[in-house]
């Protein structure tokens, strides 16, 4: 039964982490036009690959595990780049890169145990 588990957690996981990104993003009136694009383009791709992973899963197509493993590589490649990039930032303060560090070591232990468990 574990092994059923890891993927969906990790769906679940990333809906929940980039569509709270994305009405953080919305919300956020000091953000000019370019940093609000990038930011919402970024969640939105986690939440489409979330979204052809369920639906490839739910379907049992051959193809699901291709786009898993496309959604595994995304979230390790955005939290080794974007969340070492928030701790090393002088910018935050201690409360954000918390919350991040959180974010990123989540997302990649789930990542990391859905790929291993892709076919339980």
């Amino acid at each position: 039964m574990r092994n059923r588990l890891a993927v969906p957690l990790l769906l679940g996981w990333t809906f929940f982490v980039w569509i709270s990104r994305i009405r953080n993003i919305l919300e956020d009136d000091g953000l000019d036009g370019t940093g609000r694009a990038w930011r919402l383009g970024a969640a939105a791709l986690f939440v489409v690959l979330a979204a052809v992973v369920l639906v490839a899963r739910m379907r049992r197509s051959p193809r699901a595990t291709a786009v898993l493993a496309a959604l595994v590589v995304w979230t390790i490649g955005w939290w080794a780049i974007r969340g070492i990039g928030i701790l090393v930032d002088g910018n935050h303060d201690v409360g954000f890169k918390v919350v991040h560090t959180v974010l990123m070591i989540v997302s990649i232990a789930l990542a990391m145990w859905a790929w291993t468990r892709r076919d339980g």
